[in-house]
């Protein structure tokens, strides 16, 4: 039985994040299930109810791994799109970002997303592997 792309991104992408970035506890927020968490941080962060937006690599156990923006809130990691579901996933903090840096940049959301998942595949896998395997930003 082969594996999926999913399934090769997590087996790729799990080693890297052990050694390049620090693993963190998030805790369950509200839940949204919208699949915008880009979207739902960034807002959150506007109204005023964040510290910042921290992109994540969060990893369902043997299911898969995605590029996942949640919030920092007195110093305390809360994902509110996953909410409960949440509870299951192991994060790694790849980076954060105050909405004034955001803003300075004038960061649109889903190309930080986009470009973010495309530097991640790019560290694991080569362009012969990405073809092979056709793996993309969706897979992640």
């Amino acid at each position: 039985m082969s594996k999926t792309q999913r399934q090769l991104v997590y087996e790729a992408v799990l080693p890297y994040a052990q050694d390049n970035f620090k693993k963190i506890t998030v805790k369950a927020g509200r839940y949204d299930g919208s699949q915008k968490c880009h979207h739902i941080s960034r807002q959150i962060l506007e109204d005023g109810n964040a510290d910042n937006v921290s992109v994540t690599l969060s990893f369902l156990p043997n299911s898969g791994v995605n590029v996942h923006f949640i919030n920092k809130i007195n110093g305390e990691y809360v994902d509110h799109t996953l909410g409960y579901l949440s509870k299951k996933n192991n994060y790694y903090l790849i980076s954060e970002h105050k909405l004034a840096e955001l803003k300075k940049i004038d960061v649109h959301m889903l190309k930080m997303l986009i470009n973010i998942k495309k530097d991640i595949l790019n560290k694991v896998f080569n362009a012969e592997e990405l073809k092979k395997y056709k793996i993309d930003t969706s897979h992640i």
